[in-house]
């Protein structure tokens, strides 16, 4: 169930796109918005339809429908929540434990979903007499298959899926990245990289050191990380970012090492659409 819907935020700051080129996503993509709300209809209908487990009971096709409804779009929230805290604690965490957590998360939300709707309605809709254990595993299959089946979908096909899809793509590109550095960086988190000269110096949560290259190529290494271009001389990661100030009518941006960013005037715009500065 978890992440086909992805307005989260501030999360949503990443330059990518499922396909092709990356674009900076600053306002809604009302197209994939929409992309994405019809997968949830078409999956709330098979459930409306199929009846797992006997639920909704004899209600009717278009009641039946709309809780399904309501229970998969909770089940996204939910999932959404799970998987960004999920790298907020472990940033470089293993997929399968995020998935794990993310079903058991999910179903245990959906559960909760489930007892409201049946006393909003007065115990017409939903569950029987199922006891909460019986009901939470019941839940718990169909989530687990929907957060698989999302993220199977999104690693092979690249159609709209969870956002861990993404930040599992992200923690590869930047592995990548960091292996052009000594040993002791390569499991640090990547803060920011600044062009000095020919080169290009690394900024990490262990460190920094420099490397040959041009930042523009690394830049588009980076394309599908959670990053932003903020000046000719600099790109930053959205987890390496402290704090913003405005310094006159300049915004400089705060790095954890303290490291001071300034923000381009041409980038200002963009940088305060990503809920970076003020």
């Amino acid at each position: 169930m978890a992440g086909i819907l992805r307005e989260i935020p501030p999360v949503s700051f990443a330059k990518r796109e499922w396909r092709g080129a990356y674009d900076l996503r600053i306002a809604i993509d009302w197209t994939k918005r929409g992309r994405e709300a019809l997968i949830l209809v078409g999956i709330a209908l098979f459930l409306a339809f199929v009846r797992p487990y006997g639920g909704t009971g004899g209600s009717p096709f278009l009641l039946n429908f709309l809780v399904w409804l309501i229970l998969i779009v909770s089940g996204t929230a939910v999932g959404e929540l799970t998987v960004w805290a999920y790298y907020k604690w472990r940033p470089q965490g293993p997929a399968w434990l995020m998935i794990v957590l993310t079903s058991l998360v999910t179903a245990a939300g959906v559960t909760g979903v489930i007892y409201a709707l049946k006393a909003l309605s007065g115990g017409y809709i939903l569950v029987g007499n199922a006891p909460v254990h019986i009901l939470y595993f019941y839940v718990l299959v169909i989530a687990t298959a929907m957060t698989l089946l999302g993220y199977t979908l999104g690693r092979a096909f690249n159609v709209a899926g969870p956002d861990f899809v993404h930040r599992v793509d992200d923690r590869d590109a930047v592995a990548a990245f960091l292996e052009r550095l000594p040993v002791k960086y390569r499991t640090a988190e990547l803060w920011a990289v600044s062009s000095e000269d020919h080169y290009c110096r690394v900024h990490t949560s262990l460190g920094s050191d420099l490397i040959l290259m041009r930042l523009s190529d690394a830049e588009r290494e980076l394309g599908s990380v959670d990053g932003l271009r903020v000046h000719r001389s600099w790109w930053v990661s959205r987890i390496g970012i402290q704090g913003a100030r405005r310094e006159g009518g300049r915004i400089v941006l705060v790095l954890k090492n303290e490291a001071e960013v300034p923000v381009s005037r041409s980038y200002q715009d963009t940088v305060k659409h990503a809920g970076l500065a003020p």
